[in-house]
């Protein structure tokens, strides 16, 4: 299960990278913003892929903050990148068509993040991840 749960969070990790590189050149207030929380995101993906591999089954308190962080960066960084896309649009920014073309990164996110809330709850338990998964990610039909 831990498995699943790493390739999980190694394909939210991998999209991470990729929105970074892609907008490394950049420069937007709002894509700043955007780019924190993602930075965040990556260094805390980082800290949690090797707490998964380590275990068959990671101790929820070991990875707990570092999953929460994941989930709260993403929050956060999803309607700063609709906002920086629609400014870049708006305004005609270089940038136009790098945040047209980075569009889809953020539903598969919080696709990948969905499956991984489904997973933890399988392997935790609904009580056990209530205050570390945001309850959107979680779906509301069992």
């Amino acid at each position: 299960m831990a498995n699943k749960l790493q390739s999980l969070f190694s394909e939210v990790l991998s999209t991470t990278e990729k929105f970074l590189e892609q907008t490394e050149a950049y420069d937007h207030p709002l894509l700043t913003l955007v780019r924190a929380a993602m930075e965040e995101q990556k260094e805390n993906l980082q800290k949690l892929l090797p707490e998964l591999g380590n275990e068959e089954e990671a101790k929820l308190a070991a990875v707990r903050e570092e999953i929460s962080i994941v989930y709260h960066c993403h929050e956060i960084a999803n309607p700063l990148f609709s906002a920086w896309g629609r400014a870049s649009d708006w305004m005609d920014l270089p940038s136009k068509p790098v945040a047209k073309k980075l569009e889809p990164l953020f539903p598969e996110m919080k696709k990948n993040l969905e499956e991984a809330a489904m997973e933890l709850e399988t392997i935790y338990g609904e009580e056990e991840i209530k205050f570390v998964v945001p309850t959107f990610y979680i779906p509301t039909i069992r």
